[in-house]
């Protein structure tokens, strides 16, 4: 099994642009040969905002409502992969978004204080609806390691305001 390397994707992307048709027919070829895979790719861009349910819908041959049930089992499913845990020697395990590295209790802080995943969107432009579903989800599975977190942040900046009481 050949391993994924980074030049394998930027070449494919080469490929689609200067032979759309060939790089079309290896993705049919793909396709067909994995329908799961096919759905699995779908709800992705679903789940990253880059096409519509009713796309998806249409992509899959399903109804808008089929396809909001499958979301929400590939959510559910992708939950652990969206979300690493990697160790900080300053403060142990820290749970963060697996693509852009963003700590989970530093978006659940966030969402606490401004009350809306809109808001959280608007705060977080980088960062998907999907993905910050999926940081609301891990801090409900995990409440005290967020807790802990969050608690530990704000000790912290509460003993630096102490001692620069001049800095906001």
């Amino acid at each position: 099994m050949q391993t994924l390397e980074t030049w394998q994707i930027t070449q494919l992307e080469r490929l689609a642009k200067l032979k759309p048709k060939v790089a079309e027919q290896a993705l049919s070829e793909l396709w067909e040969a994995r329908p799961d895979l096919f759905e699995q790719v779908t709800l992705g861009a679903l789940d990253q905002d880059e096409i519509t349910v009713e796309r998806s819908a249409e992509l899959l041959g399903v109804t808008e409502e089929e396809v909001l049930v499958r979301l929400g089992a590939f959510r559910t499913a992708t939950t652990i992969h969206d979300c690493a845990v990697v160790h900080d020697s300053t403060n142990g395990k820290i749970a963060r978004l697996a693509d852009s590295q963003v700590a989970i209790w530093e978006i659940v802080r966030e969402f606490r204080k401004l009350g809306s995943l809109e808001k959280l969107l608007e705060h977080y432009p980088s960062l998907t609806r999907g993905e910050l579903e999926t940081a609301v989800r891990y801090a409900q599975s995990h409440p005290e390691e967020i807790e802990r977190q969050i608690s530990q942040y704000e000790t912290l900046l509460d003993k630096k305001r102490a001692e620069y009481p001049f800095v906001n």
